[in-house]
């Protein structure tokens, strides 16, 4: 019954945010090609309603927006905990929100790609699940339908469970260390590659490159869209599944802090 009703109050707030997201991607997709062009040129010429309407940026705002509201660990964990509700029902009731809202992007982004996005741009394989994976269950076949759908829903809920993991993490420590983290990590992922770049002619890399291409599912072959999309799919279920007990295990170890 509890967990009902965290879904809801959680749920209700970040559909109430994911609202705001989509209307202020929206202004930015048609004001701002306005006002730069009026700064810039002084004109309107060459703006028009067909190629505003081929900006698809709703993936990426999507994903944006999941990272950064899951994130935001602390704030309603205390909240929740302080007003008598167990980390385990807040957990769980959090594991629902994420999955449906990441599914209902995921239709939204498809519909409004195929109803808006597509007949301006004239090209049914400009997605990204198109040119790696169309032609796999047949170019016009029906189950691509629910494939791509799934496809983005696993992504789509696998950055909201990454955000929620760096959330709880953050949570999980002192301010000083969260900064010095944050410092460190770019540091240490710069001279990662750095380092890859310099010397990666004398390693043995070819075991990294075989585990990529099983993952994202690489098939030899001259034909586009013909990869395999239940490699990445499957992947994906597993790390959010695996991601999802961090998470828990972490958070049971956050300590309310006297603020």
């Amino acid at each position: 019954m509890k967990t009902k009703m965290i879904f809801k109050n959680k749920f209700g707030y970040y559909l109430k945010g994911l609202g705001y997201t989509y209307i202020l991607t929206f202004l930015f997709i048609f004001l701002l090609p306005i006002v730069f062009a009026l700064l810039f040129t002084g004109s309107l010429d060459g703006i028009s309603i067909h190629n505003l309407l081929k900006n698809n940026l709703l993936p990426f705002i999507s994903i944006l927006f999941l990272v950064i509201s899951s994130y935001r660990v602390y704030g309603p964990f205390k909240f929740y905990i302080q007003n008598g509700i167990s980390r385990r029902t807040v957990w769980k009731a959090t594991i629902w929100v994420t999955a449906l809202l990441s599914l209902l992007m995921s239709v939204i982004n498809y519909c409004y790609y195929y109803a808006v996005i597509l007949p301006n741009v004239g090209n049914v394989d400009n997605t990204l699940y198109n040119q790696l994976f169309g032609q796999f269950l047949g170019f016009h076949s029906f189950w691509n339908i629910p494939a791509q759908i799934l496809y983005e829903w696993l992504l789509l809920w696998s950055f909201a469970v990454l955000g929620m993991f760096f959330g709880s993490l953050s949570a999980l420590l002192k301010k000083r260390t969260r900064r010095m983290l944050w410092i460190a990590i770019p540091i240490g992922l710069v001279v990662l590659v750095r380092f890859l770049m310099q010397f990666h002619t004398g390693m043995n890399l070819d075991w990294t490159m075989n585990f990529i291409k099983f993952v994202v599912g690489y098939t030899e072959t001259t034909n586009e869209g013909e990869w395999n999309p239940f490699h990445p799919v499957g992947f994906m279920a597993i790390m959010i599944i695996l991601g999802t007990i961090i998470n828990y295990w972490i958070q049971q170890h956050i300590v309310l802090k006297n603020q």
